[in-house]
């Protein structure tokens, strides 16, 4: 089986090494190319979001299954991944997604990692699985295609919030609470866009949320710890040198609840800070100081 990579960054190299390590024929290609290998049996995207539409443009469109590897909307209508393949290449495309809680380093150090691939087409879904599966990577399947992309692409902004958090030093016990409450407001815009609630509480959703929200691994949750500590945004992202996707999905995600009338005290928080230059201590005061609802009504989903 031969399968093309488009895009050779870290997280490409590292699928590409997992796939080469189970027997398969592994080519990449670059935004600079125009055509694919033939034959072809599978095509992997291992872009970011939001240069996604101006390679594939570039591509004539593949006759073969396609799998998201990004983690983001696009801007500014907030477009999940295989919206953005089916746009360019018809709606008919066959196209998949992959998230959960994976760092490429810790891949990479073939320590134990598992993930969620999802498609609407069953016999998709049950592709990659085969083509991924293996001892080290634990692949599950799901037909929610919509939750496993938004859950991967919403937890960017509340990995920033938590490094914020962590950045002003508030403590263990103040980050468990912000990740609970993240996790009710991704899950809250996620059902209003027509995502599964119960996909929100497994890999992709709480899964991702909690490995971002707590490591230093994370690209997102370095840029708000940096951010609370005093540096501009434009700065930290040059510190961090690589892409940050909360950065550009925080403007997509309070863009789209605010059309869906979605309740988001903290992704509004995130991109007051992010964008209108507001004092993390100030965003912070807004999120703690009110007197809360029940809980119910706090971690509801509705």
């Amino acid at each position: 089986m031969r399968i093309c990579i488009l895009g050779a960054g870290q997280w490409g190299r590292c699928v590409a090494a997992l796939l080469e390590e189970k027997g398969y024929d592994v080519e990449f290609r670059h935004h600079t190319d125009r055509r694919w290998p033939q034959p072809l049996d599978a095509l992997l995207l291992a872009l970011p979001v939001q240069h996604f539409r101006q390679t594939l443009v570039r591509f004539p469109p593949p006759a073969c299954p396609i799998l998201s590897l990004a983690k983001g909307l696009e801007l500014p209508e907030a477009l999940r991944p295989s919206e953005i393949v089916r746009q360019v290449w018809g709606e008919n495309t066959s196209v998949g997604a992959l998230s959960g809680p994976n760092f490429a380093s810790e891949i990479a150090q073939r320590l134990p990692t598992a993930a969620v691939v999802a498609a609407e087409r069953e016999e998709v879904s049950l592709l990659f699985q085969r083509i991924l599966h293996c001892h080290r990577y634990r692949v599950y399947r799901s037909t929610d295609l919509i939750g496993v992309e938004l859950a991967g692409a919403l937890k960017n902004v509340y990995a920033i919030a938590g490094g914020i958090c962590v950045g002003l030093g508030l403590g263990d016990n103040a980050l468990a609470s912000l990740l609970t409450r993240s996790l009710a407001e991704m899950t809250r815009l996620g059902r209003r866009l027509g995502a599964r609630p119960a996909t929100f509480r497994g890999l992709a959703g709480v899964g991702d949320l909690f490995l971002t929200g707590t490591s230093d691994q994370s690209r997102n949750r370095r840029l708000g710890k940096l951010v609370a500590q005093g540096l501009p945004v434009d700065l930290a992202l040059q510190r961090i040198g690589s892409v940050v996707e909360g950065y550009p999905t925080t403007k997509s995600v309070v863009r789209a609840a605010r059309f869906e009338n979605v309740r988001k005290p903290i992704a509004t928080e995130v991109y007051q800070i992010l964008y209108e230059g507001k004092p993390p201590k100030a965003a912070l005061s807004q999120l703690v100081e009110p007197i809360p609802e029940q809980e119910e009504e706090e971690f509801g989903e509705s």
